[in-house]
């Protein structure tokens, strides 16, 4: 029987394992009729944005469903080119009034721009996102498309050839590292490293940092959600030096510990990391974030960093900054040491034990003029720019409208924990605004909250609604004087709820119907296997495997003659 139903597992992979192997000769993002199986083939020409690429044999090179990211980073790039390009010419004019300078919506993509950006992407493998930066952004110099791997490398040329940017884009066979350690010098920084790995970029951010220029720009990606989301805490701490917390909030929480891991590396060096747009998107996490030089700057940085402490019950959070620092006239950071802790040995809402994670980063997420800008540019980018037009700008709109105060709740667990029905978020934004203070959805997770409000108004708030609706759980729990539920029940309340509904309940992205989460658009979208890359084996090669196979069943047939 446990032969049986092996060979049958066996027999589904081959046969899933050949579908998925199809040969194709063209694949287009913009098809409305593609799948995440048709990647994993053996010669698959890609076209998106205004890249055309052909993907090397038998690698697993491309992803559709990281389409969003690089739409994403083509128009933040864009913006931080008009950056550059607008500082350059300052400069030109205060040392040459009468010099004339070119606007940037009159440059041209994939035309080289003497003293444009400089951009290095230190894991490039076919190349399609320098391609789409050099054939898309205009204000470039040089782009470094970098990578390892000596196939990969190949497959670089071939699409620099096949998109004719060989005036912009310069492949590069080296360690990512070893590429980054060695333009520290100040004539050979960068203006933007972009780093997309396969998991953590963690080992590459050191690197990163000495590397960029003032001003400069920091693009990270990581997809090893398991670590950051809390499965394994142990892995998260060896990687970020942070600890996790498996918590609705986790997606943020993911991306504190991140700018929290760069922060510690650029304060190393003097350096102040300025955050102009982090996402949690799908699968991954999406960062662009400024670096900055000042050592005064840098260690008055160190107020943005905290310990959290979590409750393992009603998941009420609470900050353990490291400490107090800011600039004096002067200009020098001032500190202080921080007061604390901030809670008992218990919550001091629910009763039960606390669990301990971070450091993260408390400060912003995004810079909201930044943002501000970047919805104005893809709006007025012709309609066929981005394959994911429409999803950016709904993304963009609620990052525009997300409050800056750390973490957010779920409203389901705040009604799993008060055993009631889920509140709708008018009723919840309604009662937070009549109270006074402020709400906000969150990018990072549906069905949530942002406030200022104190826990203890929120739990007010949730006692309220728990009266008015009810559930049998709920009755049998008021039954036992021991239990968090209990004690989290009969709190006194700190504020008189009133549940009417506000005007400004209604968030403006929601007031223009914009589609704020979608729903994957195929099977299996998400992740794909690490990138492997077939070697090309000569006849040579062949002949001789296959007089050594031979060699070996002779000498098998032979063994069992013998017995």
């Amino acid at each position: 029987m446990i032969f049986i139903l092996s060979r049958i597992r066996v027999d589904y992979f081959l046969i899933r394992t050949s579908i998925l192997n199809r040969r194709l000769s063209n694949l287009n993002i913009n098809d409305e009729d593609y799948s995440l199986s048709t990647i994993m083939t053996d010669s698959v020409q890609v076209k998106e944005g205004k890249a055309n690429i052909r993907l090397p044999e038998g690698a697993v090179f491309y992803n559709p469903a990281q389409v969003f990211n690089r739409d994403l980073s083509v128009a933040c790039l864009r913006l931080v080119s008009k950056y550059h390009h607008e500082n350059e010419c300052k400069r030109m004019l205060k040392n040459d009034p009468n010099a004339t300078c070119v606007p940037f919506d009159q440059l041209t993509a994939g035309v080289r721009q003497e003293n444009g950006l400089k951009i290095a992407e230190a894991l490039s493998a076919t190349g399609l996102r320098s391609v789409r930066y050099a054939r898309e952004i205009p204000g470039i110099d040089t782009i470094y498309a970098n990578d390892i791997d000596a196939g990969a490398v190949e497959s670089i040329k071939q699409n620099i050839e096949l998109n004719d940017v060989k005036n912009l884009v310069q492949p590069s066979h080296d360690d990512a590292m070893s590429l980054l350690y060695n333009h520290r010098k100040i004539d050979e920084q960068f203006h933007v490293v972009d780093l997309d790995p396969y998991g953590t970029p963690a080992q590459f951010l050191d690197g990163a940092v000495q590397c960029i220029k003032k001003n400069g720009v920091i693009c990270i990606t990581a997809t090893d959600m398991a670590s950051l989301c809390g499965n394994n805490p142990h892995s998260c701490y060896s990687k970020y030096g942070s600890i996790p917390l498996h918590q609705p909030f986790c997606h943020e929480f993911a991306l504190r510990m991140i700018l929290y891991t760069l922060h510690l590396q650029a304060a190393r060096y003097d350096r102040i990391i300025e955050p102009l747009l982090c996402m949690s998107i799908d699968f991954y996490v999406r960062l662009f974030v400024r670096i900055n030089y000042g050592a005064a700057k840098a260690q008055s940085q160190l107020g943005d960093i905290a310990t959290v402490y979590n409750c393992i019950y009603c998941t009420s959070f609470y900050f353990q900054p490291y400490g107090q620092a800011s600039l004096d006239e002067r200009g020098n950071a001032k500190f202080k040491y921080a007061h604390g802790p901030p809670v008992g040995t218990t919550c001091s809402h629910c009763g039960s034990n606390l669990r301990v994670g971070g450091p993260i980063w408390l400060g912003p997420l995004f810079d909201h003029s930044f943002v501000g800008e970047l919805i104005t540019s893809i709006e007025q980018a012709p309609e066929d720019s981005y394959a994911y037009r429409e999803r950016m700008l709904s993304m963009l709109h609620v990052v525009q409208e997300e409050l800056p105060d750390p973490l957010y709740f779920d409203n389901g667990k705040l009604a799993q924990i008060m055993h009631t029905q889920m509140p709708q978020n008018k009723i919840l934004r309604s009662a937070l605004l009549n109270a006074g203070y402020k709400v906000s959805t969150t990018h990072a997770r549906q069905d949530a909250i942002k406030t200022n409000a104190p826990h203890a108004v929120i739990w007010d708030i949730m006692r309220a609604f728990g009266e008015q609706s009810p559930t049998k759980r709920a009755a049998t729990e008021r039954l036992n004087t021991e239990t968090p539920y209990y004690r989290l029940l009969t709190k006194p309340s700190t504020i008189k709820v009133d549940f009417t509904e506000h005007p400004d309940w209604e968030s403006e992205a929601r007031k223009n119907k914009l589609i704020r989460f979608l729903g994957n658009p195929h099977a299996r979208w998400g992740p794909l296997g690490k990138a492997v890359t077939k070697k090309k084996r000569s006849s040579d090669e062949i002949d001789s495997t296959q007089n050594k196979k031979q060699t070996k069943s002779d000498a098998d047939s032979s063994s069992e003659e013998n017995v």
